[in-house]
């Protein structure tokens, strides 16, 4: 998941892989109505003649995006619905938000588990930075918590680690 911050719209969260694997579970999550969880982008398709994604080219790509666009109510139900189907660590991994990024301030916070270090390649006058960045996301944005305010897998308290 990949959630985006800016004063010119509020938090929004969308639910691509941003890595070469796909998700096995896009089949189901369509069945039950959840269209827009596990999507691949194409690069080749949304990112066509942005060569560089920075503050103002973003406001090109989000229209591009916005289809990936998925509610914090969806995730929460797909959360849900992985703890009782998954292992914790298959779902605390599938649902660990990856990227945080902050276009008002120009920064890129990852916790992407993987070698693709995406803090790397951010343009020259952002700051990319792996570290957690959970407590930057606004309360209602953070589906990992149940209408009870428990946080279902942990994030918080964990740093992002299992």
């Amino acid at each position: 998941m990949i959630i985006v911050s800016s004063g010119m719209f509020r938090q929004k969260i969308y639910g691509f892989s941003i890595g070469k694997s796909k998700q096995t579970h896009n089949k189901k999550f369509k069945e039950i109505g959840l269209k827009n969880i596990g999507n691949s982008i194409e690069e080749d398709d949304e990112r066509k003649g942005i060569e560089v994604l920075d503050e103002r080219s973003f406001i090109e790509f989000i229209p591009r995006i916005d289809k990936y666009s998925v509610s914090t109510e969806e995730l929460r139900e797909l959360l849900k619905l992985n703890m009782l189907t998954k292992l914790k660590e298959d779902t605390f991994y599938s649902f660990l938000p990856s990227l945080y990024v902050n276009l008002d301030k120009k920064e890129l916070y990852s916790l992407y588990p993987e070698p693709a270090s995406y803090e790397d390649f951010v343009p020259g006058n952002w700051r990319g930075i792996y570290e957690d960045f959970l407590s930057r996301i606004d309360r209602e944005d953070k589906y990992w918590y149940d209408e009870n305010g428990i946080d279902l897998l942990n994030f918080e308290n964990s740093g992002g680690k299992i």
